[in-house]
């Protein structure tokens, strides 16, 4: 006797319970594995650089504006304060979670989890999360918005909300809102926080010519939006191309080829194109100033329509594993500069791979200083010798680097004054 219909309906029913809890539960088993990988990798590339001042841009000034206050990126500073103001702990634990948003993301849009794993190794992912900086921070405010927004509807507006905060955190995320382009209600939220927040955006639509990287944006154009955009847009690509290969930005015009070839939906097959556009225009925007890292949120944001056909676990493997190695080169040999540049921090012996070749010293520069350990150590010193009052004055150093010295001397000895010479 053929069985009612509700009583098929119940059987359905069931079997889907019992398969979903045991799906569930190997869903959050990946999630930890790739999260502990994550962070695994980071932690050693922290190592690889060494024990010393604060490595990366403005680590010392950011940690010293917990204490301080007055910091251009108040959101960041709030972040340090959980983290017991350690720039670099909060970077490594950002840098982390990243690859699990990341994962998360790619897996709610239909792309897969492949993303997310090649953030785990890929140079320009564990870059920012193994510095004393903002980057890794703000990328995961951007991530973060970005998962909750695939929940749709009122999750999709404030999810944009929520990554629109990345302004007041470093504005360096910015490009990786092409993500946001997958949920269009999303952009309302958006929208409405970078208006609020404009003031941090500020160098983009309203630039001061000599004011520096915080005053505009538009340095390869003199501080001002060009006159023949055509030859601006030229360059831009151009000076991607020139890029160092360490960097396999590769990946991102590559993504976009699997993306508008295999995405699943116009949508998703578009927005494949958004990190593209985006690394073109920061290549354009800064010219020959502009630091790889600059690409980061970029980069991050095509690998998983990269992930698309790494469709098994060998290959996915297999491309890790060559991702690791430019990743190893860079950190082995930044870490190599900085034990001869800056001879008072404990860099550890790593093997150091030569190739790809890195480009190291401009890297050094935006993180650090000569000596920038001996100065920060000379700060302690000072701190307990100095007579009540007194000026302490030093030669001036690029990009404000003095500020090795002066910074932990505020926190430490507000009575005492600070000059350059």
């Amino acid at each position: 006797m053929t069985p009612p219909p509700q009583y098929h309906t119940e059987v359905h029913l069931v079997s889907f319970a019992a398969l979903s809890t045991p799906a569930r539960v190997e869903g959050l088993r990946r999630a930890v594995t790739l999260l502990v990988v994550a962070l695994l990798v980071r932690v050693v590339g922290a190592l690889m650089l060494g024990e010393g001042a604060p490595f990366g841009p403005d680590g010392t000034g950011a940690e010293a504006s917990v204490y301080l206050g007055g910091h251009p990126y108040p959101l960041h500073i709030l972040l340090l304060k959980f983290f017991s103001a350690d720039a670099r702990a909060l970077s490594m634990f950002c840098g982390a979670v990243n690859c699990l948003l990341l994962w998360k993301w790619g897996r709610d849009v239909g792309l897969g989890g492949g993303g997310g794993w090649l953030a785990v190794f890929t140079p320009l992912s564990v870059l920012p999360g193994v510095l004393a900086a903002g980057d890794a921070p703000a990328l995961t405010v951007v991530l973060a918005g970005a998962v909750l927004a695939n929940r749709g509807r009122l999750a999709a507006v404030l999810g944009g909300a929520l990554a629109g905060l990345c302004v007041a955190v470093k504005p360096i995320a910015l490009p990786a809102l092409v993500l946001f382009l997958v949920r269009p209600g999303s952009l309302l939220g958006l929208g409405a926080t970078l208006l609020v927040l404009r003031q941090y955006t500020r160098p983009l639509w309203a630039p001061m010519t000599d004011g520096g990287l915080l005053g505009t944006w538009w340095v390869s154009s003199m501080g001002a939006p060009p006159e023949d955009w055509l030859s601006w847009v030229f360059s831009g690509g151009l000076r991607l191309m020139q890029a160092e290969g360490w960097a396999l930005l590769f990946l991102i015009p590559l993504g976009a080829l699997v993306g508008v070839w295999h995405g699943q939906g116009w949508r998703s097959k578009w927005v494949a194109l958004g990190p593209v556009l985006a690394a073109w225009m920061v290549s354009a925007l800064f010219g020959s100033r502009l630091e790889l890292r600059y690409l980061s949120s970029a980069f991050v944001a095509a690998l998983p329509f990269v992930g698309l056909i790494l469709t098994s676990r060998r290959a996915l493997i297999l491309v890790c594993m060559a991702c690791a190695w430019p990743t190893w080169a860079l950190l082995s040999q930044l870490g190599a500069e900085r034990s001869r540049l800056d001879t008072e921090a404990q860099v550890p012996s790593w093997i150091v791979l030569e190739w790809p070749l890195v480009e190291t010293r401009p890297l050094f520069d935006a993180c650090s200083t000569e000596d920038a350990t001996r100065l920060r150590n000379l700060a302690f010193q000072l701190a307990e010798v100095a007579p009540e009052g007194s000026t302490i004055i030093t030669e001036p150093r690029a990009d404000g680097r003095e500020g090795e010295l002066f910074w932990p001397l505020r926190v430490l000895r507000p009575d005492l004054k600070v000059a350059v010479r």
